[in-house]
């Protein structure tokens, strides 16, 4: 099973509608060993910029995953009043037409609303599945545990992912940390829960989060951190090991060490979020290949 790195540009500047910052750092990217990056495509116009994101990845030769949002946007100011279903899906497939160009391998969507019944939030991600087979892209849509959005709690996923079966879903389970208070593989209800979930996931963005608050690890390896780190570490080995299982050894899955900027980091370190996902990003890269390796006997 293979295993590819992508960088998220979270708080990293674009440099204008030429992308220059963008164009000097995707070589960078490639020395820290990174197969591609994931980008918020909202931030980009994709009349102007599109194309030209996709001829700066070719030269260097990184991948493309893309971030999107079915509604409110980059969390910017209120969330928008009386938005159904209906109004998501139909942004749903805005975006997923606008990102043709831009080839990606793999794209994430934050999407649905905290706000809704389990019923609208059905109703809206069997939607998504429809238009992902109209669009000849089943397979290739994931959608994130995200506070928020549908996905926001183990318990409304779980009766989510039960009523449709053909959901994936990437797994960036620090927001459940957060929503639930606690380390989630401790007590038997909650480890029988994520028996069920953590087999949907089809891609996961690592980032450890220090139960009881929204601010990232400052650094992951420090002891003060250790009962979290360990807790998230053991839930991506259920993830990869299942996903083995499901798609065979020959699969792949994609992984972004999230760390942004403040309020998630830094706090309390002299370490930028970006050498913290860098070195966080290699180190996990090297774990994952461990649990690889044990899981095949590779």
């Amino acid at each position: 099973m293979g295993i590819t790195r992508h960088r998220t540009t979270w708080g990293v500047d674009k440099g204008g509608p030429g992308l220059e910052s963008w164009k000097a750092w995707f070589p960078e990217l490639k020395k820290h060993g990174y197969n591609g990056v994931e980008i918020d495509i909202h931030q980009l116009d994709p009349v102007a910029e599109f194309p030209r994101l996709r001829e700066l990845l070719d030269q260097v030769g990184l991948e493309i995953s893309v971030l999107a949002h079915s509604s409110w946007v980059g969390y910017v100011g209120p969330r928008p009043v009386g938005l159904d279903a209906q109004h998501h899906l139909q942004n749903y497939r805005d975006v997923l037409q606008s990102t043709v160009v831009l080839r990606p391998v793999a794209i994430n969507f934050q999407s649905g609303q905290d706000t809704w019944s389990v019923e609208e939030s059905v109703k809206f991600y069997k939607g998504t599945l429809q238009v992902d087979k109209e669009l000849g892209l089943t397979g290739h849509v994931f959608h994130e545990t995200h506070r928020n959005r549908s996905l926001s709690t183990p318990y409304h996923s779980l009766q989510i992912l039960r009523a449709v079966p053909e959901l994936k879903i990437t797994a960036d389970l620090s927001h459940w940390m957060v929503c639930c208070e606690r380390i989630l593989d401790i007590s038997d209800e909650d480890r029988a829960l994520l028996d069920e979930v953590l087999p949907r996931v089809s891609g996961t963005p690592p980032r450890e989060n220090r139960n009881n608050t929204s601010i990232s690890m400052p650094e992951p390896l420090n002891p003060i951190f250790e009962q979290e780190r360990l807790c998230m570490e053991r839930l991506w080995a259920k993830i990869i090991e299942s996903y083995i299982d499901r798609n065979g050894p020959d699969a792949n899955l994609i992984f972004v060490p999230e760390y942004g900027p403040f309020p998630y980091h830094p706090y309390g370190s002299a370490k930028t979020y970006g050498t913290v996902a860098d070195e966080e990003g290699a180190r996990l890269e090297a774990l994952f290949k461990e649990i690889i390796a044990k899981k095949t006997g590779a």
